[in-house]
């Protein structure tokens, strides 16, 4: 650095530092020799840049968290700047995720339009950009030209290339259309294509031209189909609707296990026609079909289910009534096998099941918890005060909350497989659990309105949400979340939909699903918008 280098300019005794106001200096000089420091929205950013051309990499480090924690909407663009010039990958992700989801109230402002090429580009090619529709991008390319009168016309075709116009709609296409005919300075090339020439050629869908939805995966849900029927369903939920959709489902399948990503959904084991399953299914809810994939090697139901690293993980179980299992083993998405891994400690069911970190985390079912490493291929046991079992778990601000179940009421049984079912009651209680397995008390959940076990729990953004569920005497089909900071679980104002008293016990998590007006460009083969080139 600065100080220590032994740089031909820094051996005539005299070093010029230039662009540096000497108020920065002597907050760099006091920070040295007394570690003191006093950073300000208006002081970091000039702090950060003289930190980075001095190479002081722990007071570099110091600016960038406290930058870090003052990222917003109004800042976001000068920091990115701020980040590409001293090539701080962290802040430079921090910034990039911050503009892409917010991408329609970035493009306007006029920071955002003197970009430099290069900075666009790499924002336009993101797919993590949170656009509904292709015709927004669009429109900031027309945008940033118009800002660059001298040189944005020059550029037009390179911008272009970051549009996915196959993704545009027909009433999209008619304002391209119309552009072309005002502007004159294109020409459109078009092409007639089919679903996986059009989504081949497009590069793929953006982040935001996908709904999230909750889905849940039972025949049981349905009351009214008769198992014998062909179509079967299953349901999904919108939170941001609050609206119910029905969706293909399985046939006569209860009790399944379920994860997804993106918009592949997977869903083993259960219960099938009163047997007991080992199938191992895939939907894509891209073309709304169903896969069968190669079962596993036991059936399970009650079991954990999870996926990391592009890979399935089915743990423990039962395959029959009070025939435990402490097998687990893992599924190879592209390899399409499944690999036995390290058995349990001991056999386990009814446990909820989480990633956290590349780590695998299978909770009650016992009185305690177990943390598989993917890594190592090693379980750790960690015990906790009190046992439970039918919980909900999900993952979110670096811990685990985990949510009712039951729970003991008094000293610890055990049995093989868990706890002594005689000996428990439905909790409301809900907690927080670090990474180590151990209780954090410092995070404070509201208890639950009422005890609720085999409920589905998912997040879904900021939220948790709790679905159905029982307790030792009924089923529920409420719906209830709650977001970290609240004082209580509020009510959805839509139950599930069910005709009967509840449902509880049920397959459910979270998929992504095109948008309609998406979807329906892949329906037919058609005529696509495939080029915009400058004349």
């Amino acid at each position: 650095n600065v100080f220590t280098s032994s740089c031909k300019e820094f051996q005539g005794g005299e070093v010029v530092l230039q662009d540096m106001a000497p108020s920065i200096l002597q907050s760099i000089l006091k920070y040295i020799y007394t570690e003191k420091l006093s950073l300000s929205l208006e002081t970091a950013p000039d702090l950060f840049a003289a930190a980075s051309k001095l190479q002081i990499l722990p007071l570099v480090e110091i600016c960038y968290r406290f930058l870090l924690k003052t990222i917003s909407i109004q800042n976001c663009i000068g920091l990115y700047r701020l980040a590409q010039a001293y090539n701080h990958q962290a802040l430079l992700y921090a910034t990039m995720q911050l503009i892409t989801l917010n991408f329609g109230r970035f493009c306007e402002d006029d920071d955002f339009l003197s970009l430099d090429i290069s900075s666009l580009i790499t924002i336009l090619s993101s797919d993590g950009l949170a656009v509904a529709s292709e015709l927004e991008v669009y429109q900031t390319v027309r945008r940033w030209i118009q800002f660059q009168p001298t040189t944005g016309h020059s550029l037009l075709n390179e911008l272009m290339r970051c549009v996915r116009l196959p993704l545009l709609t027909d009433r999209e296409l008619v304002e391209v259309q119309l552009d072309s005919e005002r502007y004159g300075d294109v020409q459109l090339h078009w092409k007639q294509l089919d679903s996986e020439e059009r989504l081949l050629k497009s590069g793929g869908l953006r982040q935001g031209m996908s709904d999230e939805l909750i889905v849940c995966v039972d025949s049981q849900m349905w009351e009214d189909q008769e198992l014998q029927n062909e179509d079967f369903l299953m349901g999904s939920y919108d939170p941001h609707a609050e609206r119910w959709e029905k969706l293909p489902g399985l046939k006569s399948l209860t009790h399944p296990a379920c994860v997804a990503l993106g918009d592949k959904l997977y869903v083993s084991g259960g219960i099938c026609r009163n047997s007991y399953s080992d199938a191992l299914y895939e939907f894509n809810s891209f073309k709304g079909q169903w896969t069968q994939l190669r079962s596993m090697s036991v059936p399970r139901a009650t079991h954990g289910f999870l996926i990391c690293n592009q890979r399935l993980y089915a743990m423990g179980g039962w395959r029959g009534f009070h025939e435990f299992l402490n097998s687990a083993e893992c599924f190879d998405i592209a390899e399409q096998i499944w690999t036995p891994i390290c058995r349990m400690p001991f056999a386990l069911s009814r446990s909820a099941s989480v990633v956290l970190k590349r780590k695998l985390y299978l909770l009650g079912g016992a009185t305690g918890l177990l943390i598989y490493e993917v890594s190592t291929d090693t379980w750790t046991q960690v015990s906790l005060n009190n046992g439970f079992f039918s919980a909900g778990a999900v993952a979110m601000n670096n811990g685990i909350y985990v949510i009712g179940g039951y729970a003991e009421k008094r000293t610890r049984e055990w049995v093989e497989g868990g706890l002594i079912p005689e000996n428990r009651h439905c909790t409301r209680k809900c907690f927080f659990i670090s990474g180590d397995g151990s209780m954090n008390e410092e995070m404070i959940v509201p208890k639950l309105p009422k005890g609720i076990a085999n409920a589905a729990v998912v997040r879904w953004e900021k939220r948790i949400y709790v679905l159905g569920g029982e307790n030792l005497t009924q089923c529920y089909k409420t719906i209830y979340y709650w977001e970290p900071g609240e004082p209580k679980w509020s009510k959805c104002p839509e139950d599930i939909p069910v005709s009967h008293e509840g449902v509880s016990g049920f397959g459910c998590t979270m998929l992504k699903r095109p948008k309609k007006e998406i979807l329906s460009l892949f329906q037919t083969t058609s005529v696509a918008l495939i080029g915009v080139v400058g004349k």
